[in-house]
């Protein structure tokens, strides 16, 4: 066992305060777990700064709780210095912090007395900025008329639903049509140049296309990214799931909002294209959106972004916007991901991203990593008093959207808790809705051992305050079927919830028959959906 850091002078607690011997604490644990010198270990300065990877935060995190008793996993990633965290420890465990650091001046019972203070929850931050304003309410609701997509194993969301209620894993390995994975694929992490995984969400036949229909020659159509080709069908589809048609919405100011993320069709033919031998590829994201516009008559905004996994739910919040703010009446809001070109595996593995076995374990025990997937979603957005008027079918309400970011967090590829605490927070308040009157919760979960209880944490800060007495909430992610669709994930896990509100069924979470050892669903006000089961809400719409 690795020796105790040195406990601090108990009389530099006869004041009352904590604090100073706190931070004196974890400067010297910090030292020795880092094998630093205590004087190169400063209160302000960030735990990135020091190289604090995910193996130290989890020794370090029980390391604490031998001296405060459990806490939360994320500890790391919602305090960011040692002086924020000193602050956390002093107000949410005084009784063992002051009988850890001066029992004999202030006569408390040793740590693990009954009297002491565990926090089943974590405290928010001491220096949270105020939440911005909220907008002025419209009573005028967003909604959604129409869906349409293709994901791994369905070609139509008929066959997603089937593959959702059924619990089917629609992840295999890297399809011989794509290219050939042998050449790249090695299990050994270490080995330069080559990737650890060979599983992926794949669309079948992404390849065939017919330009003639959309106005494109044949040779155009072969040098556009596929994922411009794939997203103009599932507009197409949308239309038609919507009841409308390309005449209709180009009588109204129609936009058009799509995520991407990769452009790697472009690689293709370079060194050709460079000799003068061959034609040059094109990914240009603007072309996705721009493409849809041009072909179906759209004079509305035509936006294509890329904000990485969470590109087309960010997609669907300027939808709204713009459609609240008079740029355009109608809005399709979408998402498209395709892998198109080995570099992308080779990329991911370097960064050590990708799950060793094929499965995204979301909320599961044993992940430690995603599975790419791909994927075309889209959705027609309109304003309630309109699509009543036009007689539409109306799937689901958008009570409200929401965005943000981690800002500097604990790193450039690690969420941050606090931020999505607040952001949840705020899109409930839009909502005008609580916490107790959420009836399912479809999560982003990735399946990796910290970045899972990361969100989870962010939940529980968003719905502090609120009396959840009894409130046991289902959530679920789609990942844990198709895998981590990247910038169509956001698409992919809305058109999993209008499904299950269409049919008034949950469906099962895949692969966490044992959950994550890092989560403690039981101190939370959450449940993992793991079988079909009805869905009853609690409250109208």
């Amino acid at each position: 066992p690795r020796p105790a850091a040195a406990r601090p002078r108990a009389e530099d607690t006869d004041s009352g305060d904590l604090r100073a011997p706190m931070v004196a604490y974890l400067r010297e644990l910090l030292a020795e777990e880092l094998k630093m010198a205590l004087e190169d270990v400063a209160e302000d300065e960030a735990f990135d700064h020091y190289g604090v990877d995910s193996l130290l935060v989890l020794s370090l995190t029980r390391s604490l709780e031998e001296r405060f008793g459990p806490l939360s996993k994320t500890l790391f990633f919602e305090y960011l210095t040692i002086g924020e965290l000193a602050d956390f420890l002093v107000a949410q465990h005084p009784a063992e912090a002051r009988a850890f650091l001066a029992p004999a001046a202030h006569g408390v019972a040793p740590a693990g007395d009954d009297t002491s203070e565990t926090a089943l929850t974590p405290a928010p931050a001491p220096y949270a900025a105020p939440p911005a304003p909220l907008p002025e309410r419209d009573d005028d609701d967003i909604v959604i008329v129409g869906v349409a997509g293709r994901y791994p194993g369905a070609d139509d969301l008929g066959q997603f639903w089937r593959n959702l209620r059924e619990g089917r894993d629609c992840v295999t390995e890297v399809p011989a049509d794509r290219w050939d994975h042998d050449r790249f694929y090695d299990p050994d992490r270490a080995t330069p140049g080559k990737t650890y995984a060979k599983w992926g969400g794949w669309l079948s036949d992404v390849a065939s296309f017919d330009p003639m229909f959309f106005r494109m020659s044949q040779v155009e159509a072969e040098h556009i990214d596929p994922q411009e080709r794939i997203f103009l069908q599932t507009v197409w589809h949308l239309l038609e799931d919507a009841g409308t048609s390309r005449a209709a919405l180009s009588k109204v100011r129609t936009g058009v909002f799509v995520g991407l993320m990769y452009g790697h069709y472009q690689l293709y033919g370079v060194d050709e294209a460079l000799r003068g031998t061959g034609a040059a590829t094109s990914s240009s994201y603007a072309s996705v959106a721009n493409r849809v516009s041009y072909f179906f008559d759209f004079d509305g905004p035509s936006i294509a972004l890329d904000t990485m996994c969470s590109s087309s739910l960010t997609a669907l919040h300027l939808a709204c916007r713009a459609i609240r703010d008079g740029d355009c009446d109608v809005a399709v809001a979408g998402g498209v991901n395709i892998s198109s070109h080995p570099l992308k595996y080779l990329q991911l593995a370097k960064g050590g991203f990708l799950s060793t076995d094929g499965r995204c374990r979301s909320f599961g025990e044993g992940g430690d990593g995603y599975v790419p997937a791909e994927g075309s979603g889209a959705v027609l957005l309109k304003r309630r008093s309109a699509a009543e008027a036009d007689g539409d079918r109306v799937l689901a309400v958008v009570r409200s959207t929401a965005v943000n970011h981690g800002g500097a967090g604990k790193g450039f590829s690690v969420p941050n808790p606090k931020a999505q605490g607040v952001l949840i927070g705020e899109a409930l308040d839009r909502a005008g809705r609580t916490p107790a009157q959420l009836d399912y919760l479809e999560a982003h979960g990735t399946g990796t051992s910290l970045g899972d209880p990361v969100e989870i944490t962010g939940l529980v800060r968003a719905f502090q305050g609120h009396d959840l007495t009894g409130v046991r909430i289902p959530i679920g992610s789609v990942k844990s079927n198709i895998g981590h669709a990247e910038s169509a994930a956001g698409m992919a896990a809305l058109t999993k919830v209008l499904l299950q509100l269409r049919h008034r069924e949950l469906v099962p979470s895949l692969h966490a028959e044992r959950l994550n050892p890092h989560l403690d669903l039981d101190a939370t006000p959450f449940r993992l959906q793991r079988e079909r089961a009805p869905w009853t809400p609690r409250v109208d719409a």
